[in-house]
């Protein structure tokens, strides 16, 4: 599964947005994502992707998967 596939099925389980709904320019305020489910989606992915992310912020779902694969 790609980072961005793994983000998708995340913030579905997390917030109920539909998977076909999210795109990589998806920002958290489009998919009623709060401050928590920011920080619980950035915990989840570091333990997938075996990275550390210094900041649990991001402007769009592709900005995040960029930060997992450059970590």
């Amino acid at each position: 599964m790609d980072i961005f596939d793994y983000l998708r099925k995340a913030v579905n389980r997390l917030v109920g947005v539909p998977e076909e709904e999210i795109r990589p320019e998806s920002t958290p305020k489009e998919l009623n994502l709060d401050l928590f489910d920011m920080q619980e989606l950035v915990l989840d992915a570091e333990k997938e992707f075996d990275v550390i992310l210094p900041e649990s912020e991001f402007d769009t779902l592709e900005g995040l998967a960029k930060r997992i694969q450059a970590a």
